[in-house]
């Protein structure tokens, strides 16, 4: 179950991510300005190429090494619950953005279904971390991007990707 946030915690969103719905609708407007900077996680230790992408990104008949990459993306979220506070988003009427908050570990790995993973499947979950002042989405490749405002607030991000098996692309 999600719970609404108080007003208290969307004053700290705001505070730390400004502009955070633009964030979410990843608008790159945001890069050009200098504002924000992204980063990705990925499976894969270097950008492919066509010829890698079509051999590597679709493994979804590899059943073990679909799972063995869907752990890493969930322990990635697991640790980050733990780390900190975690908010998701949504669309109300009138594409009217509601932030939401993870009551606890359950409802953070029902919101990113992670046993549904799979290779062409993407932007079904965005962690808002204000803590790190960092928004960090799902996409479709294997690889997530952290959009961030400081490097050095997302270092912890970065150690729990590595330590769960995944490489950090700039």
């Amino acid at each position: 179950m999600m719970s609404n946030i108080s007003n208290e915690e969307l004053k700290e969103i705001k505070r730390y991510l400004p502009d955070y719905k633009k964030l979410i609708e990843q608008d790159d407007s945001l890069l050009e300005s200098g504002k924000y900077k992204k980063i990705f996680i990925s499976v894969f230790d270097h950008w492919l190429t066509n010829e890698e992408a079509n051999e590597m990104i679709f493994v979804d008949e590899d059943l073990n090494e679909l799972k063995a990459r869907r752990k890493k993306f969930k322990m990635v979220a697991e640790e980050l619950h733990k780390a900190t506070d975690i908010y998701f988003w949504k669309y109300k009427r009138n594409y009217r953005i509601v932030l939401q908050k993870p009551i606890n570990n359950k409802d953070v790995l029902r919101k990113c279904d992670f046993d549904n993973l799979w290779s062409q499947s993407g932007r079904r979950y965005t962690l808002i971390l204000p803590k790190y002042s960092a928004i960090y989405s799902e996409e479709w490749d294997w690889t997530n991007i952290i959009w961030y405002t400081d490097e050095k607030k997302i270092l912890p991000i970065l150690k729990i990707a590595e330590n769960a098996g995944l490489n950090i692309l700039k």
